[in-house]
């Protein structure tokens, strides 16, 4: 008689990644305070005692899946050229990172708002998320300078653009799905299309 196969043990790089994007995926559907860690450890198919090998409370692993979210969209940003003949230049890529990571930055932008609205604001959860807008904000801002020191701009408040922009790019991850509205590549185009008409001499 044949000998079972013995179940090959994941890499532990890949296995704390398992854990992380599963973790996003549930934080989807429900506030993170409402997901049983029973549950995640069987969506990764582990025990509850790999899960507490890995991270050493619920809120370790929650913060960790925030961090994890933010870094890979961070990453996926600055992997992509920078087109120096592209109106809005690198605000450009931004607006192209979050097509292309539209999926997952649902999920991240559920979790960024749980966190805000848990009763308590924790201070890591909050650093992440400041962190995460000021580099949004910095990127819009620096492109909308740049084109009105260049002309190709109206005169107008840079930074209070920047910042009426990130807050509608959070509209279309977050009140979309609200709206039954999906069409995050087509919204975030049609977004950019209006800032560019706002800034036309």
């Amino acid at each position: 008689m044949a000998k079972a196969a013995k179940r090959q043990r994941m890499d532990p790089t890949a296995r704390r990644v398992q854990i992380l994007e599963a973790m996003l995926a549930l934080c989807e559907k429900q506030h993170f305070a409402a997901i049983p860690m029973r549950r995640l450890a069987a969506e990764c198919g582990v025990n509850m005692a790999l899960l507490y090998h890995y991270f050493d409370s619920k809120e370790a692993l929650v913060l960790a899946a925030l961090r994890h979210a933010i870094d890979d969209f961070i990453v996926q940003f600055e992997d992509l050229p920078v087109d120096p003949a592209a109106p809005l230049g690198a605000a450009d890529a931004w607006f192209e990172a979050n097509i292309e990571t539209a999926p997952r930055l649902v999920r991240m932008v559920k979790l960024m708002n749980d966190f805000a609205s848990d009763g308590h604001r924790d201070p890591k959860a909050s650093a992440m998320v400041d962190e995460f807008y000021a580099r949004e904000r910095d990127t819009l801002c620096a492109a909308i300078r740049t084109g009105i020191a260049q002309g190709r701009f109206r005169a107008l408040d840079a930074d209070r653009t920047a910042w009426l922009t990130s807050i509608a790019i959070d509209g279309i991850f977050f009140g979309g799905p609200a709206r039954n509205d999906y069409d995050f590549a087509g919204n975030l185009r049609a977004l950019r299309a209006q800032l560019l008409e706002s800034l036309a001499p």
